[in-house]
């Protein structure tokens, strides 16, 4: 006897986001993050994700100047292929992951520190201003040491994970007045990050093109 069990991506898709409105509807969530809110909680099917979510002033405004004929830096190959293609080329974003070149082995061998931070330098060299995080805080620090020396980032997204240094550096980010969007606490993850990262490129898309 077959298994009666819903075969169809977007019937499943709606029927996820219709149940995850449902319980959502009675957080306290502040309502331009809900939509990010609902996509995180989709991808880790989990409600406790969606009062974590966070971001700086007037994130979305800045998200729709930064998105926009772009790279944009993924920290690992994970987050990369989470990414919507659909969305990336109507935007005209171009995702890269440097952390498994060679030039970010020899530079992380070189001074000794993680293959993240070396590959945020590299970001910062080749002109890169956006970029989502979804593995190492140290990546994420080595971007806030650049803040600190004059790199200005247009938009970050920021959902490392990790018992060591991943809430503390989600927190730095959130007061650095970069415009960001962040889970606080120490979860977080590629699959996460990349679900936030397709939510505000569909936000970017809203009144252009609805999806």
């Amino acid at each position: 006897m077959p298994l009666n069990y819903d075969r169809n991506p977007a019937s499943i898709e709606r029927k996820s986001l219709y149940l995850i409105r449902q319980v959502l509807g009675s957080y306290s969530i502040e309502p331009s993050l809900m939509p990010i809110a609902e996509r995180v909680v989709h991808a880790g099917a989990d409600f406790s994700l969606g009062s974590l979510v966070s971001a700086s002033p007037d994130w979305l405004e800045h998200a729709k100047v930064a998105l926009k004929d772009s790279k944009v830096f993924c920290d690992v190959d994970m987050v990369r292929s989470g990414l919507s293609r659909s969305l990336l080329s109507k935007l005209h974003l171009d995702p890269v992951c440097l952390i498994h070149q060679e030039c970010t082995s020899a530079a992380s061998a070189r001074e000794g520190i993680t293959r993240a931070m070396a590959s945020v330098d590299r970001a910062s060299q080749m002109g890169i201003r956006v970029f989502a995080f979804g593995n190492a805080p140290t990546g994420l620090f080595r971007l806030l040491e650049l803040v600190e020396q004059g790199f200005e980032p247009l938009f970050v997204v920021a959902f490392p994970v990790g018992f060591v240094g991943a809430a503390e550096s989600k927190e730095l980010l959130l007061k650095s007045g970069v415009p960001c969007v962040s889970l606080r606490g120490p979860r977080g993850g590629s699959n996460l990050c990349a679900a936030a990262f397709n939510a505000v490129m569909r936000l970017c898309l809203e009144g252009e093109d609805r999806l």
